[in-house]
């Protein structure tokens, strides 16, 4: 018998027939802890069904109820609730062989972005300079870090809660000697970084909504022998030439030119929609 069947069976006891029907099909993982949407009508019983997770799952620290959606600037999650076990927000997860640490009722973690934070791994060369300009809690940093050879990795987060945890987690990775934190607005902190010197081989925009109103400063950061830009928004799996169109029109402007390198579909974001990825050479005109 599988999981869940075998929770649907631990619960018949104890609801009825309707209310079994309602149950849950899935459940989120995030370290040793579970996190469970409930249909209004199990709401009464959301600790007797919370611990029949932790029986059935024994390695499991704590089951969380999420009442609410991602919301506001920082992309935050709205009301996570605890329900059953040990109540500390803050987890470790591990993910190809990096420790992401957080407090995941105040910073959003999406399991769907996991291909794509390997992937980015993947095209980076030896020795190159890279600019993430919405580090989080080091999404994209970590992995790069951990699994390329760069030479090194400028990683700017505006929001001190996620600021906190990227600190951590480079020092809980070992990664100190290759990625440079930094508290701030991209916006702003890409002109001093390019005021400086600093020429980016790769550029990392990885935010919603698609970041339009940061490219011009990012463009600052082009090599003469060309920078890489990584750019993201949500867009129907025909139109995501839109967001490439949107990019190469504000770098033209700046006489830049652009070549579109791929685009990938990240993951489903609603009906019709997707979170599409594409990689831009950017050279100076």
């Amino acid at each position: 018998m599988g999981f869940k069947e075998n929770f649907k069976e631990k619960l018949r006891e104890i609801l009825s027939d309707e209310e079994l029907s309602v149950l849950p099909r899935g459940f989120q993982t995030i370290g040793r802890v579970i996190i469970i949407r409930l249909n209004p009508v199990l709401l009464e019983k959301k600790i007797l069904i919370a611990k029949k997770y932790m029986e059935l799952l024994p390695s499991t620290r704590s089951v969380y109820l999420n009442t609410g959606r991602i919301k506001g600037k920082y992309r935050t999650p709205e009301n996570i609730i605890f329900l059953v076990g040990e109540d500390n927000p803050i987890v470790e997860h591990k993910e190809h062989g990096v420790i992401y640490r957080f407090d995941f009722t105040k910073i959003m973690f999406s399991m769907g972005n996991l291909n794509e934070r390997k992937f980015l791994a993947t095209l980076v060369k030896e020795n190159e300079v890279i600019v993430d300009m919405f580090a989080g809690i080091g999404y994209f940093s970590l992995p790069i870090a951990k699994h390329s050879k760069p030479k090194i990795i400028y990683s700017i987060e505006l929001n001190l809660e996620s600021f906190k945890f990227l600190t951590e987690n480079i020092k809980i990775n070992h990664l100190d000697d290759i990625i440079v934190p930094i508290n701030g607005d991209s916006k702003k902190e890409v002109i001093k970084l390019s005021k400086s010197g600093v020429r980016a081989d790769r550029v990392i925009m990885g935010v919603f909504p698609a970041p339009k109103d940061f490219i011009k400063e990012a463009l600052t950061l082009t090599k003469e022998i060309g920078t890489t830009f990584h750019y993201e928004g949500v867009t129907t799996k025909e139109n995501f030439l839109s967001l490439f169109n949107e990019f190469k029109e504000i770098a033209e402007t700046s006489n830049y030119k652009c070549k579109l390198l791929s685009k990938r579909l990240v993951k489903s974001y609603g009906p019709h929609l997707y979170h599409v990825v594409i990689d831009i050479l950017v050279n100076k005109d």
